[in-house]
């Protein structure tokens, strides 16, 4: 079953349709998290546990392949670098910008967490598939402190 193309569209529709190929019927128990029928299960607190999505069958769903952010340190550059991940489909690390998603695993499944990450690139580096900026720039940005992972803010680099 597909979602239809004209009509009102409801988080109840679009959860029976994703446990049970239905729309506008089948039981659903709230409370509904969107998070949980894209990844599958209830992690995210639904009332429902939704399958697995199947990664065969792009771009339904997104794909879950990632690229890398190498580099990353804390507030002002403090702490030890680390590595983001972010989904592949958006291109070299210089594409990244505010609404898209970090996370710290590869699989893309834990969302970055805390504010005023701070990207530094060594001065050597070329190309732009892992660094944000120009070569020996740094990029100022925030990730959501809500543990989603959302670049909210984008302070450029310098």
């Amino acid at each position: 079953m597909a979602v239809p193309g004209s009509g009102t569209l409801s988080m109840l529709n679009i959860a029976q349709e994703a446990l049970y190929g239905t729309w506008g019927s089948g039981t659903i128990t709230g409370p509904i998290s969107l998070y949980d029928m894209v990844n599958g299960g209830n992690a995210n607190g639904s009332g429902n546990s939704y399958p697995t999505v199947n990664t065969n069958c792009l771009p339904n769903p997104a794909n879950r392949n990632s690229n890398e952010l190498t580099l990353v340190k804390g507030a002002m550059g403090t702490g030890t670098p680390t590595t983001l991940y972010y989904n592949s489909n958006i291109g070299d690390a210089s594409n990244l910008t505010v609404g898209d998603y970090l996370y710290t695993d590869s699989s893309l499944t834990t969302p970055a967490s805390g504010a005023d990450f701070y990207a530094s690139f060594q001065a050597g580096e070329t190309g732009n598939s892992e660094r944000h900026c120009n070569t020996g720039d740094d990029w100022y940005f925030d990730v959501g402190g809500t543990a989603d992972g959302l670049i909210y803010g984008d302070y450029g680099c310098s």
